[in-house]
């Protein structure tokens, strides 16, 4: 079964704030190929996403433009919140069996490693692989559900690098004439890169009560939800760097409210114990203040 390659870009845009165009493909084994690529932006000098869907397996890749020096070199060079986002996101894609593959300059390496930072980008190759999923089965969640979390993951992972600012660039030795072009993706903010973050690695259901506005809704609100920093931010320093797995959940907005009726705020597991009391479950219901 083919894939919607629209529904998909729509909503790898809305959960990482940056919008995709898409085509799609059909393979010599008849695997689809859905191809995501930034709107608005030369492809030659951007980058796209392949999302390969074959029976139980999906391969997502990172496909860097031609003239793409440049934006590797840009994103060798991304802050310290956006390489924790990051390490985040492609950490929990390993917990979930994920098998991720980097090779920078034509070496393999880790992503969790330091030195991957040290170095200036001229060359990237990063894949993900995930396997023994339920893809083309009746049964469990449906196969377009899969296929978004996990292109919402992976490109989570690719936006976290991407500068947040303009980025001034210089003709650089070795490019042709023209080749460099300014990286403008400073309509993505530094709270859309933490919550595409936080939705990658929770999912875009409430933490506490389990609400999904794409079930509950349709396909019209798939993606709406609301993330809390269980932390204020009036009290971070400004030097914090966001871990998006444990400073933010996403809530929908009655336990959003709920839980700064409080302050501190009450946290997930509090929220939880005042809907168990709510609906009269006195099971397991964590002591409240």
């Amino acid at each position: 079964m083919l894939h919607d390659p629209h529904a998909l870009g729509s909503i790898v845009s809305l959960e990482t704030g940056l919008g995709f165009k898409v085509f799609s493909r059909t393979d010599s084994d008849g695997h689809q190929i859905i191809s995501l690529t930034p709107e608005g932006y030369n492809p030659a000098h951007t980058f796209g996403i392949d999302v390969e869907i074959g029976w139980r397996r999906l391969e997502l890749s990172f496909v860097p433009g031609k003239f793409a020096g440049p934006l590797l070199q840009a994103m060798s060079e991304a802050d310290a919140s956006g390489r924790a986002v990051f390490r985040a996101v492609l950490r929990e894609c390993e917990i979930q069996s994920a098998k991720i593959s980097l090779r920078l300059n034509g070496m393999e390496q880790h992503f969790d490693e330091e030195a991957i930072w040290d170095a200036t980008w001229r060359r990237l190759s990063f894949r993900l692989s995930k396997g023994n999923l339920e893809l083309g089965t009746e049964d469990g969640i449906p196969d377009f559900e899969i296929v978004q979390n996990w292109a919402t993951r992976f490109a989570a992972a690719i936006v976290s690098l991407l500068p947040l600012e303009e980025h001034k660039t210089e003709e650089l030795e070795g490019y042709p004439e023209g080749a460099v072009q300014k990286v403008e993706v400073n309509r993505y903010e530094r709270d859309r890169r933490n919550r595409a973050a936080a939705l990658a690695i929770h999912g875009s259901a409430c933490l506490a009560c389990g609400m999904d506005f794409g079930r509950t809704y349709g396909p019209q609100a798939e993606g709406y939800i609301e993330v809390h920093h269980v932390v204020p931010v009036s009290q971070l320093g400004s030097d914090y760097v966001i871990d998006p797995k444990d400073d933010l959940v996403p809530l929908c907005p009655n336990c959003h409210a709920v839980a700064h009726r409080r302050n501190p705020p009450f946290t997930v597991d509090e929220i939880k114990g005042l809907l168990r009391r709510g609906t009269g479950d006195s099971s397991d219901v964590s002591e409240v203040g």
